[in-house]
Formats: structure tokens, sequence, C-alpha cells
């Protein structure tokens, strides 16, 4: 992955380097190598700023916030800010497939931490609009969670 992320900026493809570095991101959090997959998306991020094309950018707050969770499952404070700036991003650039990512993510978050009417207000809103597809499994996911949350 790593030898095929290097030739990307050969072939022109720039545009496709942060999906890219957020799939090696998450092989490397994936294999144990939570602090490499950190840094990866830190770099990453810092490319977007450098480079202001931010399309992915919602994704790789998501990413960075469920590895900062395998990094460190009893710190959630660092995790929970990672997943409300996905949202917050997803939502200011209309990506609504994003924002519901993010937000099935915080919600798992909440969750486990036995914050249901948390769980439930971030999740109402995302799901809210969606019709029903098996094209987006989340969505589905979604869907189940918010109806065992319901009160």
């Amino acid at each position: 992955m790593r030898r095929s992320l290097a030739i990307v900026p050969e072939r022109g493809q720039v545009w496709l380097l942060p999906r890219f570095e957020a799939a090696l991101a998450e092989a490397e959090a994936s294999a144990g190598e939570t602090d490499a997959g950190l840094r990866r998306l830190d770099d990453a991020l810092d490319e977007l700023e450098r480079t202001e094309q931010r399309w992915y950018e919602a994704e790789l707050y998501r990413i960075r916030g469920e590895i900062l969770l395998k990094h460190d499952p009893a710190d959630t404070a660092a995790a929970e800010q990672s997943l409300q700036t996905a949202i917050a991003i997803a939502q200011s650039q209309q990506a609504r497939s994003f924002e519901l990512r993010a937000a099935l993510s915080l919600a798992k978050l909440y969750r486990a931490a036995n914050r249901d009417a948390d769980a439930h207000a971030v999740l109402a809103l995302a799901v809210e609009g969606f019709s029903p597809t098996r094209q987006f499994p989340e969505l589905t996911e979604a869907q189940t969670l918010l109806a065992a949350l319901n009160p």
C-alpha cells in the first residue's frame, strides 16, 4: 500500500491521495500501529490545509476519531471531538453520507458511555431524510441503532 501510495502523484491522481492515506491509516491501526495511523491522518489533514482539497476532510476526521478510540479506549474526549468535527464539516459541505457515517461512529461512542439520549439526538438528525437502500449499509446500521435507542 505504501509503494502504491507513493506513485499516485506521479500518475496525476493527487486528488485521490486523501482517500488512499485514510485507507492506509486504517490498515495501520488494524495492525496495531495506531500511532502510525494517527500520524498519517494528521499529515493528510495538514496536506488538506495546504492544498485546500477538502472533499474527503470529514472522513479523515471520522477515521481519526475511530483510531483514537483504538489507541486509548479510556480517553474518549479526543475521539468525540474528531467525530464532532467530522459531522460539522460534512454538514457544511452538505455531504450527507459522510455526516451519517460520522454520526453513527459518535452514536456508538455515546452508547458505550451510557449516553443514549446523546446517541439518539446525533443519529436522528443524521438519518432524517435518507431513503432505504442496500447500497449504504451504514444507513441500515444507523436505523437499527436508532430504533434500539428510541424511548
